[in-house]
């Protein structure tokens, strides 16, 4: 079920309705989210509802068992139980046929010719997302962060809440779980700002996203060798936007629809194209991830508080992480690697300065921020390309042919200077959209959807999904 279709939008219809129709009753409130997130989950294949469910059992029993337990090894005992389980069924499902490949490939190169049997054929949807939420749970109460949630109803909606279930932000327990003991209201201003962040999400995903996708970078990515070198750098800028209204869109539309139900999920994108070095970029940029793994794995294994070596090491290490959490293929660890290396050597360039930045005027800064968008665009070849094929293809492989539609130019400029737009500009412009009357509102909202419509509902699919 689609954030962009038709099905999703009489799902939440049918959901809000009932859910404040109960409101005032906690268990009642949170039980009808959890069966609605169930559903949702389980049309994507209902036998995945065994993981999600897995995954509950296991760190409820966990976290009990953490905050029980008397002595610091004991605490110890039942995270790695939480560790082990979890990371164990995410690596059987997103590496165990990339890591087979590979021990096949090397024990034929040794003269002992195997082929392994596939058994993984597709990832589970979001399987990356509440595995990393159940694990900041069990982290959290072992380090004295977190008390365990008051029921298992409500630890089990907050593994499974829908609308971020299968698209982010990651969300954390310590935020989540005390908004479940607040008494819900839903005024005209947080409608307001629901409705506007799913129109925007819609907008970002069908208008910019697919546009570009299916007028300049689908056509590139797929053969690249009949298009000339400047189309395939525009494909590049292409998909950089692309991947962003895809999955900043989605994030929107989680964030609304959370709010319609009284829920604050955390910001996830802040205009990351602006950035003018790559920490900053990953500082913007699928925030709640970068900030998990600044908490749960930069920050344990010593940060920027040791000697610098050992920083460059935990640099490329968690961006590694970083890279493989999308995928299991050599491409997203040099995706990660090259991340990292990047941040290594803007290290080593401020220290040449004497510690201070570089981007210090207005011409410095736009220096600054060409690089860093290019290092970007250039590193997401690897998010996009397939496979070594496609990569090598979109690198090297060049043709005559090009691709300066007026679709595919337009939406291209329009990304560029829309991005390009301060901050604090689209805060006011939504505060001003929101301030409307709620017949105006409704009226914008309807023009999204029927964007959504005219572009051929659900056709074009969710990125991340495959993540």
């Amino acid at each position: 079920m689609n954030f962009h279709t038709f099905s999703f939008a009489i799902f939440l219809f049918v959901v809000f309705g009932v859910f404040w129709t109960v409101a005032k009753q906690r268990n009642k409130r949170s039980a009808v989210l959890l069966v609605a997130s169930y559903f949702f989950y389980g049309c994507y294949g209902w036998p995945l509802l065994g993981l999600i469910v897995f995954s509950t059992f296991l760190d409820w029993f966990c976290g009990n068992a953490i905050e029980a337990a008397d002595t610091k090894a004991g605490k110890r005992k039942y995270l790695l139980i939480s560790l082990i389980g979890n990371l164990g069924v995410l690596s059987f499902f997103k590496y165990y046929d990339w890591a087979a490949d590979g021990f096949a490939l090397i024990a034929t190169q040794l003269g002992y010719p195997m082929v392994h049997q596939v058994l993984v054929t597709a990832v589970p949807v979001g399987i990356s997302f509440y595995t990393f939420q159940t694990l900041s749970y069990t982290i959290d109460i072992y380090r004295g962060n977190l008390k365990p949630a008051r029921s298992f109803l409500d630890f089990s909606l907050f593994v499974a809440f829908f609308p971020q279930l299968v698209a982010g932000p990651i969300v954390r327990a310590v935020d989540f779980l005390p908004q479940l003991e607040i008494q819900p209201y839903l005024d005209r201003e947080r409608m307001h700002k629901g409705l506007y962040r799913i129109a925007l999400g819609l907008t970002k995903k069908v208008v910019l996203a697919d546009v570009l996708g299916a007028a300049l970078v689908d056509p590139v990515f797929t053969n690249p060798g009949n298009y000339d070198h400047w189309t395939h750098l525009l494909a590049l800028y292409g998909f950089a936007f692309q991947i962003y209204g895809d999955f900043s869109g989605y994030s929107d539309i989680a964030i609304g629809s959370a709010a319609l139900f009284g829920f604050k999920l955390p910001e996830n994108f802040k205009l990351p194209f602006q950035s003018r070095s790559m920490r900053e970029f990953w500082r913007r940029w699928h925030i709640t991830l970068s900030f998990w793994l600044r908490d749960y794995v930069f920050f344990p294994l010593g940060g920027s508080r040791k000697k610098e070596a050992r920083i460059w090491f935990n640099l490329c290490f968690t961006m590694v992480l970083v890279g493989i959490w999308h995928g299991a293929h050599g491409k997203w660890v040099l995706y990660g690697l090259f991340n990292g290396i990047a941040m290594c050597l803007e290290r080593v360039f401020e220290r040449m300065r004497g510690g201070k930045e570089f981007a210090t005027t207005k011409f410095r800064s736009v220096i600054s921020w060409l690089i860093t968008f290019h290092v970007v665009s250039f590193s997401i070849i690897c998010v996009r390309a397939k496979d070594w094929t496609e990569f090598n293809g979109v690198l090297f492989k060049f043709g005559n042919d090009t691709l300066y539609t007026w679709e595919a130019m337009g939406t291209l400029v329009a990304a560029f200077v829309l991005h390009l737009i301060p901050y604090r500009i689209y805060k006011q412009a939504q505060e001003r959209i929101c301030a409307l009357p709620t017949v105006v509102g409704g009226v914008l909202l309807g023009a999204a959807v029927g964007l959504v419509a005219y572009k051929v509902v659900g056709t074009t699919a969710y990125i991340y999904f495959q993540f």
